[in-house]
């Protein structure tokens, strides 16, 4: 995502440091209809819901989370709108 690697299982993220291309900046957990973003400590940090919209998560006091349009700060900030959403619909479809 926005040239940012995330891996789906422990023994890739190992792998992605050795590989050259770089290294993962967390994991990506693929859901029913969406797809959760952790980062390097398994900490929620975004999710890309069914419509292909990109939400940060940010955990509340009271343990529940809130989304929003924020810039998630291990993906960065997309060069374009039309990007960020062709990106995430095509994760989506994979």
């Amino acid at each position: 995502m926005n040239g940012k690697q995330f891996a789906e299982t422990t023994s890739e993220f190992t792998d992605s440091l050795f590989k050259q291309g770089g290294t993962c900046v967390g994991y990506a957990k693929r859901n029913k209809r969406s797809i959760t973003l952790l980062n390097m400590q398994r900490i929620k940090i975004g999710v890309i819901n069914r419509h292909g919209v990109l939400c940060c998560a940010t955990k509340l006091a009271d343990g529940r989370y809130w989304y929003s349009y924020a810039t998630i700060p291990e993906i960065g900030e997309y060069v374009s709108y039309s990007k960020g959403v062709n990106e995430c619909r095509t994760l989506l479809r994979l």
